[in-house]
Formats: C-alpha cells, sequence, structure tokens
C-alpha cells in the first residue's frame, strides 16, 4: 500500500473561506525523505501536485493519480495516468460492497485517526500571503503523525463546497470521518506543512515530508479538466489496486 496515497486525504482537507469569481488552481511541491517500510526502500521524491477548484467540481493531481469529483453528477472519477485507465463511482462511496468480506473492519481498525488541531497565535508571511500556525497530532494503530501547517485566508475559496467534495475522496480511506471534523478547526489554505510519520507497526521507521503552495490562481479551465481523458479507457473500480497505485 503506498503511503502517499493514504496521506492525501490527510494533508488536503481543509481550504478557505470566501467565493472565488472564476475556478481556482493550486499548485504544490511536496518533498519527501527516502524511507525502508517492509524490507522495501521507497527513494525521495519531488512530486508537483495540482488541484483546480470549481463551483461543484474538483480535479486533484498528484504522480500518476487523479480524482475528479462532480456533484453535478455524484460521481468520482479515479484516473491511473500509467495506465490509461479510468474508474467512475457514483457518490455517496460505499467502500465496503468493494471489499472483500470482513476487510473493512479490520482497514478500519488500523487506520481509523484520533486527530488533535491545536491553532496558534504566531503568524508569518509566506510567500505573497499572511499565514498562521497550526499544530497538528494524529495517531492510529498504523501510524503517528506530527506536524506543523501554515493557513492563509488571504484566498477567495467558497469552503463550503470545497468541504463537500473533499469529503469525496476523504472516504475513499476508512477512518477519516474523526480527522475531517478536527480539521475544521483550520482557517484557510494550508500552504506550507512540516510533517514527521512514524509506522508503529512496521519497527517505528519515520520519515519526513514537507509541502510548499507554489501558486495560486483564479483561471478558466482547460476543456476536460473535469473529465476523463478521452483516449482513456474506463474499467471497473478495484479497491485494491487503486491503493496501490
Amino acid at each position: 500500500m503506498q503511503i502517499r496515497r493514504l496521506l492525501i486525504p490527510i494533508v488536503l482537507i481543509v481550504m478557505v473561506a470566501g467565493v472565488a469569481a472564476a475556478d481556482l488552481k493550486v499548485t504544490k511541491i511536496s518533498p519527501r525523505d527516502a524511507f525502508t517500510m517492509m524490507g522495501q526502500t521507497q527513494p525521495a521524491t519531488d512530486e508537483e501536485q495540482t488541484t483546480w477548484i470549481g463551483k461543484d467540481r474538483m480535479h486533484m493531481m498528484q504522480g500518476d493519480s487523479a480524482n475528479i469529483v462532480r456533484l453535478d453528477t455524484n460521481t468520482m472519477t479515479i484516473i491511473n495516468h500509467a495506465k490509461k485507465t479510468y474508474s467512475v463511482i457514483d457518490l455517496p462511496i460505499d467502500l465496503e460492497k468493494f471489499m472483500p468480506p470482513g476487510m473493512a473492519e479490520q482497514m478500519k481498525a488500523m487506520m481509523t485517526f484520533e486527530a488533535t488541531v491545536t491553532p496558534t497565535d504566531e503568524h508569518k508571511t509566506i510567500g505573497e500571503w499572511n499565514a498562521r500556525r497550526y499544530d497538528i497530532e494524529m495517531k492510529s494503530q498504523m501510524m503517528t503523525m506530527t506536524a506543523t501547517w501554515w493557513a492563509t485566508t488571504d484566498v477567495a475559496l467558497d469552503q463550503e463546497a470545497f468541504g463537500r467534495m473533499y469529503e469525496q475522496v476523504v472516504s475513499m480511506q476508512p477512518g477519516m470521518a474523526a480527522v475531517t471534523d478536527e480539521m475544521k478547526k483550520i482557517k484557510g489554505l494550508v500552504i506550507e506543512q512540516d510533517t514527521t510519520i512514524t509506522m508503529t507497526m512496521m519497527g517505528d521507521n519515520s520519515f519526513q515530508t514537507s509541502e510548499r503552495t507554489t501558486a495560486v490562481e483564479e483561471l478558466d479551465p482547460p476543456a476536460g479538466t473535469y473529465d476523463p481523458p478521452a483516449d482513456y479507457t474506463e474499467k471497473e473500480f478495484n479497491f485494491m489496486e487503486t491503493m496501490q497505485q
């Protein structure tokens, strides 16, 4: 199971208040240290993540993976760019029907997080944005995460609409309900974060991740932004394959 797949819902649960005149394009860079897990060494990475956010739709892409949420059609499209395939799931998502019997309960037991968000009075300027510091701690049977996040309210986005869309992405991981509620304490777009992750079930191996927002732009999205590529092949959704992607 790819740790990056687990972390994406954690680090992008909250954005900002306000109303955007056009769609919002958020570009982030995500360096990650090399680490060893279960005898396999994962190399250091420096991936770019791009998220397009519209009134009732969102497209989030990182590496070879992408998720498109459409509230107007109540669907999520999961794209594998490496294989040029995609799967469409009806919303709201019921993961249990895509898992072998008993698997959902086992995953919830391992991956249900307890989360604590502590707002601070510390502020600093990051790029063109004024930001406030939040300290984050998350624990599950599988891992412990401690982080410092910086969020700004200088960017215009409908937080309520975005929250409803991102809840669909979060629902792809069992055990995240408590996290989404706690993350509502964060006001604004998270533009910088530094995180330490310890895999408590895998020898207490630790590694560092960080994320930096490089651009936030109000733009008209290119045609097809919220649809799968026309030359890709649709296939039945496979939960295990998606988690390993």
